[in-house]
């Protein structure tokens, strides 16, 4: 196992499991990124976007991907964010095929938003197959158990 912790965020990653914590930062067009964290069961490309572009291209059909992706603090507010607490138990059927940032074929994806500790988020996952979801997700489940936020 190995243990992820930067940004608020710490995550003990199973055997075999490869992540990534960015920190909040200045773009260079002056935006502000918050933090973003990455977790798969499969090596993460050095290169990826927020939603993992770049990561789900490489991903075979038993692979994961999980992002947790913050927003400004204001968006607390926002009724998009109105789940209070990070959903840590997902079902087969909250995945769909066209739920993707990017639709790659054979693939499913999850995306919910929620606020923990004042901070809001994006909960966005990708199964490598949309088909093979009810052996993925309990998987899925179990690293999400791992998740802290503070």
């Amino acid at each position: 196992m190995s243990l992820l912790r930067a940004a608020g965020v710490s995550v003990d990653l199973p055997a075999g499991w490869d992540g990534g914590i960015a920190e909040p930062a200045i773009l260079e067009d002056g935006a502000v990124r918050r933090s973003v964290t990455h977790l798969a069961n499969f090596p993460l490309p050095e290169q990826r976007g927020d939603y993992g572009g770049g990561a789900v291209t490489l991903m075979g059909w038993t692979d994961i991907l999980i992002v947790l992706l913050e927003f400004d603090p204001v968006s607390t507010a926002q009724p998009l964010f109105s789940m209070r607490g990070m959903p840590r138990t997902l079902r087969p059927g909250d995945f769909g095929r066209d739920t993707l940032q990017r639709r790659i074929e054979g693939q499913g994806g999850c995306q919910l938003f929620f606020q923990e500790s004042g901070r809001a988020f994006c909960l966005y996952v990708v199964l490598g197959s949309y088909v093979d979801r009810d052996d993925l997700v309990p998987t899925v489940n179990e690293v999400l158990g791992r998740v802290q936020i503070s």
